[in-house]
């Protein structure tokens, strides 16, 4: 099978590779479903972290998180609405990671019109900001999860 070479991290990924998820179309050989992220977002978090995880969500948007009972989950979820579109739910959990430094799993990315307006809101609601290469615009919420915030244009 040959490969591809790819930008960055991807490296000779086969061209039918699963973790890409390409289907092939049979109508039209070798063109590609093209498959996307989508807006909403499911996180897990300690239980002692939920007020301070709700407090944070609702300095950061500006409006109330709701809490949301859901069958086969033991303890209500917290949804966060954002203005522009997808949720962010949070699912607590005794055996969710948790620290005080920054997570080195998946960066969470939100977008905003001032990115540096937003930064604030989450550093005047305590959160820690985050010094990375990338770009100016990290910040860690309680639990460790880091999220980026990118401009919209």
């Amino acid at each position: 099978m040959t490969g591809r070479r790819g930008p960055g991290l991807w490296e000779d990924i086969p061209a039918r590779s699963s973790i890409l998820r390409l289907a092939s179309r049979p109508a039209r050989k070798g063109s590609y479903v093209v498959i996307a992220l989508g807006s909403n977002v499911h996180i897990f978090a300690r239980p002692h972290r939920r007020a301070e995880l709700a407090r944070c969500f609702e300095t950061i948007l500006g409006s109330p998180v709701r809490t949301v009972e859901l069958p086969g989950i033991d303890q209500p979820v917290l949804i966060a609405s954002f203005p522009g579109g997808g949720h962010l739910s949070i699912e607590f959990t005794d055996s969710a990671p948790d620290d005080e430094q920054p997570r080195m799993g998946a960066w969470l990315e939100l977008r905003a019109d001032d990115p540096a307006a937003v930064l604030q809101a989450a550093l005047g609601a305590g959160l820690t900001e985050v010094k990375h290469p990338g770009h100016p615009y990290y910040f860690m919420i309680p639990g460790g999860q880091v999220f980026t915030i990118a401009p919209t244009s």
